[in-house]
């Protein structure tokens, strides 16, 4: 565990100017135990939010207390994309790849599940279809041009896919087709163009055992920064931490501002800390339970 794993910080997330403020839909999954599957909710991806915290540190290890086999877990695996920071035209005209942040879709409980893997990847689309021998762009709205993602945008990779093969690091990139929507969203997905997912880092994966009964008594979040130089503040995306049922998949887009120790922290340790990717933030006195999501507009001391 790092030196400064349970290091106490407070910090301040704000939403960007209203005036020109855009949506981004999501429609998560409540686990239950009467149900491996959904109960969904519509969530708007940006937050008002302050409170005080604990870090606690992001378990970065590959070993998983199931067996992995290869070739399990076999199923249709879709993938939520999280664009990052990139100088890219705001018109997205020019055939370059996507870097991103990339959660599975969607954890379950189920023991037999081919979905019970919490994971975020680092990653990179890569468009592949073309016209007239010219590459089709990958049409995503992108930051910084973009501040908010419009609408939910996904990656599947065709079935069979095994997600055993990607845990066990087999799988650097995936061939698929990326599209407007997912499997949630209210209007149906809309296939865009082919693309290839290239594998950066398997950042988060976590086994979702629906055996544990101890749940997290605070609400607790994972961040991963939209930028690709560290900072103490800035945009993160924020995937609550799925550990015991019941318990929700849902993930906010929100900036961090103000990022300051109580301790003597060096700042550059304090930056280090907090723009990890995976890090977990506990947010001290407010019960992990759906209602408690967070949700737009919110302030919460």
């Amino acid at each position: 565990m790092p030196l400064f794993a349970a290091l106490p910080v407070r910090f301040i997330l704000l939403t960007l100017s209203c005036g020109w403020e855009r949506k981004m839909e999501r429609e998560f999954a409540f686990c239950s135990q009467s149900s491996h599957f959904a109960t969904h909710f519509t969530m708007i991806l940006t937050v008002i939010w302050l409170c005080s915290l604990a870090f606690a540190s992001a378990n970065f290890g590959k070993k998983y207390p199931v067996p992995t086999p290869a070739g399990g877990r076999t199923d249709v695996h879709g993938w939520l994309i999280l664009p990052i920071d990139q100088p890219l035209p705001s018109d997205n005209t020019t055939a370059e790849a996507i870097d991103a942040w990339y959660s599975h879709h969607v954890p379950e409980f189920w023991t037999d599940s081919p979905h019970n893997f919490q994971i975020i990847i680092r990653g990179s689309l890569v468009p592949t279809s073309s016209i007239e021998g010219e590459l089709y762009p990958i049409d995503i709205p992108h930051p910084p041009a973009d501040e908010l993602v419009t609408y939910e945008y996904s990656f599947t990779p065709p079935s069979p896919f095994s997600l055993n093969n990607l845990l066990n690091g087999d799988i650097k990139k995936m061939n698929g087709m990326y599209y407007n929507g997912s499997f949630d969203t209210p209007y149906e997905r809309i296939p865009q163009s082919l693309a290839t997912l290239v594998v950066k880092e398997l950042t988060t994966a976590v086994y979702l055992d629906e055996h544990e009964t101890q749940s997290y008594p605070n609400l607790r979040y994972l961040s991963y920064p939209r930028s690709t130089v560290p900072a103490a503040s800035g945009h993160f995306y924020f995937a609550h931490e799925i550990h015991a049922q019941p318990d929700f998949d849902h993930i906010v887009h929100g900036t961090v501002t103000d990022c300051v120790s109580p301790a003597a922290i060096p700042n550059e340790v304090l930056v280090n800390v907090v723009s990890r990717p995976g890090a977990s933030w506990e947010i001290v006195g407010t019960e992990n339970v759906l209602e408690n999501k967070l949700v737009a507009g919110q302030v919460k001391l």
